[in-house]
């Protein structure tokens, strides 16, 4: 079980990295955010490199003891010195720094000349030392880093004004301090190296559960930009489905009001198609209103109604048996809208119509719920 959720929660990180690695755009802000997925993108290939189906399989085909350690090893330092950048590093002395941990790692590795037996990687007495040396720089690396970044991380954090950024950088930094737990953890291989010469070949459970959970805080922390599209794609779902109840009674009431759509299945809920789906219902409503103004009288509710009485006259002049017909002519729609929203806040043009319209389609589904008006 939980060699299936090592491979399944690595592979999820390597696709969301990914993703999120090729569509980031932009400048400085848009870099930080590219380091963090690369960074993402490495942990979770290294997962799935050392989930014990993966070495396995990768021992069977080449002969090298090890060889799956080896590379789920030189990952993390890759992701490690992704990491690293974002404490204001210079990338060409980042570089040169990380190919040569990278290049001594391998040298130590191949020095120890490990061993494969009963499912454990050892080495011989006298080259104890050398796999010591190995787990030692893994640890010390990416520790020397990591505390680096918690310490630029949360002064950032402090010095941040209330809001999503600071937010994003309190998660972030504590996805950093698990990090530097996760790496604690490898001082234990280097007492089993000199006192025993064996070596791990996979990652335990706790070891498995601080790098998911390492990589899915930095991954929340990392990721703010998307906060505010995921907040407005939400909103937008759930204006499109408040809308329902009066959408669906003028629609009724004059079928002619519907636009033709060609979206079916799950891209109707991407973002593109929600908005326009949401201009859509918006359009049509107010092309409902206009066909049933001449029911409702010249003026509608006297004076400024509330959604309630807004609700109230449409769904009496619905009652009205008479044909609806087109509006007087300048008369707009939007008179026929109540004045408050539904307290999205921020809202402009077509938001703010949609809040408003979202405050009488939920009125008038109280009153259609109740009934009527009594």
């Amino acid at each position: 079980m939980r060699d299936v959720l090592q491979c399944l929660g690595g592979v999820a990180l390597c696709v969301f990295g990914l993703y999120r690695w090729s569509t980031v755009r932009g400048a400085d802000q848009a870099a930080a955010q590219r380091y963090v997925h690369r960074s993402v993108f490495c942990l979770g290939i290294a997962l799935v490199v050392l989930a014990p189906a993966t070495a396995r399989t990768v021992e069977h085909t080449v002969a090298l003891p090890g060889l799956p350690m080896l590379t789920s090893d030189l990952l993390r330092m890759v992701a490690v010195s992704c990491l690293g950048l974002l404490a204001a590093r210079s990338v060409p002395r980042q570089a040169v720094t990380t190919a040569a941990i990278l290049l001594f790692l391998v040298v130590l590795f191949f020095a120890a000349d490990l061993q494969h037996a009963s499912g454990e990687l050892y080495v011989d007495g006298a080259r104890r030392p050398v796999l010591a040396a190995y787990d030692t720089v893994l640890t010390l690396f990416p520790a020397w880093h990591l505390s680096a970044l918690v310490r630029v991380t949360l002064r950032r954090a402090r010095r941040a004004a209330p809001g999503v950024r600071r937010i994003g950088l309190q998660l972030f930094c504590g996805g950093v301090a698990v990090g530097v737990v996760w790496t604690a953890w490898g001082l234990d291989d280097i007492r089993l190296a000199l006192l025993t010469g064996h070596q791990s070949d996979g990652d335990d459970a706790v070891s498995t559960a601080l790098g998911l959970v390492c990589a899915t805080l930095v991954i929340a922390g990392g990721s703010t930009s998307a906060w505010t599209p995921l907040r407005h794609w939400w909103w937008s779902y759930r204006t499109y489905r408040a809308l329902a109840p009066l959408w669906s009674a003028l629609h009724r009431a004059f079928p002619e009001t519907a636009l033709l759509t060609h979206r079916r299945g799950l891209r109707r809920c991407t973002p593109r198609a929600l908005r326009f789906a949401l201009y859509r219902r918006v359009i049509e409503i107010h092309d409902g209103l206009l066909l049933l103004r001449p029911r409702m009288g010249p003026g509608g509710p006297p004076g400024q109604p509330s959604a309630q009485a807004w609700a109230a006259a449409v769904w009496a002049a619905l009652d009205e048996p008479g044909p609806g017909g087109p509006a007087p002519a300048g008369d707009r729609a939007r008179r026929a809208l109540p004045p408050e929203g539904d307290g999205s806040g921020g809202e402009v043009g077509t938001d703010a119509e949609a809040s408003q319209l979202a405050a009488l389609s939920r009125a008038f589904a109280g009153i259609a719920g109740g009934g009527g008006r009594g």
